[in-house]
């Protein structure tokens, strides 16, 4: 290839690697655009644009021109500094009590010591190359919480040492580059063998991006299937699982409780919706409080409610609805017009085995309707499984209901 050409071959090929940043770098910036309140993901953004930047200037470094490697090393500093502020960025930690710039500067003093002073290339090299390992590696050390997140997060997590691990063993191939000398020839690859490897940036810059991705959607997700007054998840989740079997073993049964609040349309009528709503809000509290982790909790419109409990039998889950009426009956809304207290009925079933959540439902909501003719303010369920005893409530329970 004539080294005169304007653009060589390999010029050519390494377009790739910056090309790849900037889309990165674009899509970070479409995604800050959609969620301006992650900051975090603008950072990502400059991270990869002044890697591109950088990458650029390598690829068509020339050999009158002194100055072009240490301003694209300058570049590759500030793009680790401005990643590494992003990653702290978006799990909340306070980059300004960080060491990273000390690091980053120290860095930058190395590298203009190693080419200016000593004119020392392989050096030079060697502190890019540790430099930017130092750089993820320090900002890794206090990103713990991935571990806790997502599959997202986890890769993500896993993927910065690594990087690190190949900024660091990188370093002899790095250091062998050895840059070209003013009015000397310059091979067309000569710099190119000294640039990142294009799958480590595709790798980083992939497990960003899902983890930033997963940001953006997951409240997406959340906000599609959770009821905003009372924080529960709202009848679309519910119907979406209508058709799940639950129950595999006997062993391990889920437990569903329906429960719906008494006179509440009185209560809109005498004191307003305001207080309707305040009452939503209230009973969607209690819920959340009385119930464990592992308990989905529904609001299946107006006033009813739905909790499905696995691995509770119908004795545990009268326990809980008990502490969610006893609560409730306790508690006292204070509103313009005055204040009022709120009662609910409640329907309790066990599951069978196999059995579809939309017939565990349809029982149980005979039970909720059987309390509210039985007085209102207590809890109905089958015969024997209030005591536990579910092959022999599951034998009798079409014939008579029992209310607590």
């Amino acid at each position: 290839m004539d080294s005169s050409l304007p653009l060589t071959a390999s010029q050519a090929l390494a377009l790739g690697n910056p090309a790849m940043c900037l889309l990165f770098a674009l899509g970070f910036a479409c995604l800050w655009a959609h969620e301006r309140a992650r900051a975090y993901l603008l950072l990502y953004a400059a991270a990869f644009a002044v890697y591109a930047a950088g990458t650029l200037l390598r690829i068509f470094d020339q050999a009158d021109v002194t100055g072009d490697d240490l301003a694209a090393a300058v570049l590759y500093v500030g793009s680790a500094l401005l990643l590494a502020r992003g990653l702290l960025s978006r799990c909340g930690i306070d980059a300004e009590g960080s060491p990273l710039g000390a690091l980053g500067i120290a860095v930058l003093v190395l590298l203009l010591h190693f080419h200016i002073m000593q004119n020392d290339v392989p050096a030079f090299a060697y502190t890019l190359g540790v430099g930017l390992g130092a750089l993820l590696l320090l900002a890794w050390m206090r990103l713990g919480a991935l571990r806790r997140g997502g599959t997202a997060d986890q890769v993500l997590y896993w993927m910065l040492p690594l990087v690190s691990a190949c900024l660091f063993l990188g370093i002899s191939w790095a250091a062998g580059s050895v840059a070209p000398r003013a009015g000397e020839f310059v091979q067309p690859n000569a710099w190119l063998r000294a640039l990142p490897p294009a799958g480590l940036v595709l790798v980083l810059g992939g497990s960003l991006f899902a983890s930033a991705l997963s940001d953006v959607i997951t409240p997406l997700k959340h906000e599609r299937i959770t009821d905003p007054l009372t924080q529960l998840k709202n009848r679309r989740n519910f119907e979406d699982l209508s058709l799940e079997r639950l129950q595999r073993h006997p062993e391990y049964p889920f437990s569903l409780v329906l429960l719906d609040l008494d006179t509440f349309k009185a209560i809109n009528d005498t004191y307003g919706h305001a207080a309707g709503d305040a009452t939503l809000a209230e009973i969607g509290r209690i819920i959340r409080d009385c119930t464990r982790t592992g308990d989905m909790a529904w609001r299946l419109g107006g006033d009813e409610f739905a909790i499905l409990m696995p691995g509770t039998p119908a004795a545990g889950a009268v326990q809980v609805a008990e502490r969610i009426r006893a609560q409730l009956a306790l508690t006292r809304l204070e509103m313009p017009r005055g204040d009022f207290a709120v009662t609910a009925s409640f329907g309790i079933a066990q599951s069978r085995v196999d059995e579809p959540l939309y017939e565990l439902f349809a029982r149980t909501d005979v039970l909720l309707y059987a309390a509210k003719r039985q007085g209102r303010d207590r809890i109905a369920c089958a015969p024997g499984q209030e005591r536990g005893d579910a092959r022999d409530a599951m034998a009798r329970e079409g014939e008579e209901m029992l209310s607590l």
